[in-house]
């Protein structure tokens, strides 16, 4: 998907001779981010590199970058500036960014889930943490999205980002937000970790 992606961005500079849409492309690495983190954390874990306290701190890190994977989906807002003769295709490449960043970003999830459940044997522990992450993240998304944050504030710029998360608690756009996209993700990922399941019995 992340492929295809990059080819329709292709076509849409061979179409119209113009390089719109590029930063599709860093939202792309960043949604891989969270993926390569898992991957680590639980090879790492495999092969007795790390212990719990290790992969607790893993899960941390995967969990600042989480929200760069969902965040593609709100890069459809960049719809309303494409030439309306090329609304149809920006749609459909726009589209294939965020279908791709879900992907990625659930099979990470699905990753530290199993993870989870793998290492302190807690069903309801995992869901708990992977539903607390999801919601987490939903609130991520607003502040990548609307506050213009980045994962990396929370260690280049932690006490301003700490104040805009307080003052934020209060806003209606920051909960109505947080609570759809909750809302959506945890529908999503039931549905991918129920039909994954079923594919491994």
């Amino acid at each position: 998907m992340s492929s295809l992606s990059l080819m329709i961005l292709l076509g849409r500079f061979i179409l119209a001779r113009n390089i719109i849409g590029i930063m599709l492309v860093w939202n792309l690495f960043l949604a891989w981010i969270p993926l390569g983190v898992a991957v680590i954390v639980e090879k790492l874990w495999r092969h007795r590199f790390i212990r719990k306290t290790g992969v607790a701190i893993g899960i941390i890190a995967w969990l600042l970058f989480f929200p760069n994977a969902p965040y593609l989906i709100t890069d459809l807002i960049h719809l309303r500036a494409s030439p309306e003769h090329m609304v149809w295709y920006d749609a459909l490449m726009g589209f294939s960014f965020a279908l791709s960043g879900l992907l990625t970003g659930f099979y990470s999830v699905l990753t530290i889930h199993r993870l989870i459940d793998k290492i302190w044997k807690n069903t309801t522990m995992a869901w708990l943490a992977i539903c607390s992450s999801l919601m987490l993240s939903s609130y991520g998304i607003y502040l990548g999205r609307f506050g213009r944050w980045n994962s990396w504030d929370v260690v280049t710029n932690p006490f301003s980002l700490v104040k805009y998360c307080f003052y934020s608690l209060h806003e209606p756009l920051a909960i109505k937000t947080t609570i759809v996209f909750s809302f959506v993700m945890l529908t999503i990922y039931g549905a991918f970790w129920l039909t994954t399941n079923k594919k491994l019995q």
